[in-house]
């Protein structure tokens, strides 16, 4: 929770950008509520203009930081904050928001276009900060009036290299990060780790199959799919496993929890989205109850596939059953290309060896889709 509350500190980093220059300053305090203002003509002080009094706040030191998130974060619940799809409403332009159910996770709602910009890491308010704050000189600055509330910068300010030593000397290591090499389906990716690509499974979840050559693809699970390539494609995610769900299920894949670079739980949006839903292979996940919620907003909400006519004949058992039944018709060995089409006696059996090891390991080891259109060994009856 400390790193949450520095997180505005780092506003002194941003250094050398030229003041914005107000030709009106009539008015100018509610042009710039809500913005994160630099004093670029003194040390670098950093201000918050708290849109409902505008009025600024100073953000210098880990204490003004401290109380300023204390006294004006307002506490959304997860159901309002999972309901706006990452922009908030017009009234909450500039505020800083706190998840109250979610370990008070801070955000910062950019007046400019109402995107709420997760602050829980010194990486993440880095590029908030790089991106959305504004520079301005003394005499401007001197036109919006400091809260009574708020504490004044001091002659010895925080100092660029202070600041730098006490963040990132923080006791509470930062989250790792993964490279996604490739987005197989909804609930399955391969990442690369320790220069190793691993495909995982993700924990807790399941979406609509599309690669099971019994089944024809299910309701819905292409767009599973695209959704998560929007999602993961080119991007690193952090990673999480839980002891009651084991390291790798019986396919050799890794078991985890995705969260984005936002610190999103990737498992629980793909819930609350209506592209998956939540399941739990035999005994419940670390976020069983969380995933549960998502799937009920999800449902009451009509999101993805429990909108009114999109799916009316899916039957989430049914997936979940072909998940688990999956690659069983092969031995499935992925290790190398060691099989031709010739070894297959159906084009069903040949299809269900390439299916097995695109799962298990991500690729089509044994060649046996040399074209390239997800159809193996076609001359096979």
């Amino acid at each position: 929770m400390r790193k949450q509350l520095t997180l505005l500190l780092i506003l002194v980093f941003v250094l050398g950008l030229a003041p914005v220059n107000f030709s009106n300053a009539q008015g100018l305090a509610g042009r710039l509520k809500g913005k994160i203002l630099l004093q670029v003509e003194s040390k670098g002080e950093a201000w918050y203009v708290n849109p409902d009094n505008e009025k600024r706040y100073y953000l210098g030191r880990p204490a003004d930081a401290f109380n300023v998130m204390r006294e004006l974060g307002l506490g959304v619940s997860n159901k309002d904050f999972d309901l706006w799809n990452n922009k908030a409403p017009n009234r909450l332009l500039g505020k800083i928001l706190l998840k109250v159910e979610d370990s008070g996770k801070a955000y910062y709602v950019n007046p400019a276009d109402l995107k709420m910009h997760f602050l829980g890491r010194p990486a993440d308010a880095f590029r908030v900060m790089r991106e959305l704050g504004l520079g301005i000189g003394d005499d401007n600055l001197s036109e919006i009036k400091i809260s009574n509330d708020s504490t004044l910068p001091q002659s010895d300010s925080v100092i660029v290299k202070g600041i730098e030593k006490e963040i990132f000397n923080d006791e509470q290591p930062k989250q790792q990060l993964y490279s996604v090499v490739k987005v197989i389906d909804g609930d399955t990716i391969a990442v690369k780790i320790n220069g190793v690509n691993e495909v995982l499974r993700l924990i807790g979840i399941n979406t609509p199959e599309t690669v099971d050559p019994r089944e024809p693809v299910e309701c819905f699970g292409q767009e599973a799919s695209n959704k998560a390539k929007e999602l993961l494609n080119g991007e690193r995610v952090g990673l999480e496993n839980d002891s009651a769900q084991g390291e790798r299920d019986k396919y050799d894949r890794l078991l985890r929890y995705v969260f984005l670079e936002d610190g999103t739980n990737f498992n629980k949006l793909m819930i609350s989205e209506g592209y998956a839903y939540e399941y739990a292979y035999s005994v419940p996940c670390k976020y069983q109850n969380e995933f549960k919620q998502a799937e009920q907003f999800a449902r009451e909400n009509k999101r993805g596939f429990w909108a009114d006519g999109a799916c009316d004949n899916y039957n989430p058992e049914k997936s979940a059953n072909n998940e688990d039944e999956a690659a069983t018709i092969t031995e499935c060995n992925c290790s190398g290309n060691i099989y031709n089409c010739s070894d297959y006696s159906t084009r069903a059996e040949a299809q269900a060896a390439h299916d097995c090891c695109v799962k298990k390991v991500g690729s089509d080891v044994h060649k046996l889709d040399m074209d390239g259109d997800g159809v193996a060994c076609e001359s096979l009856p």
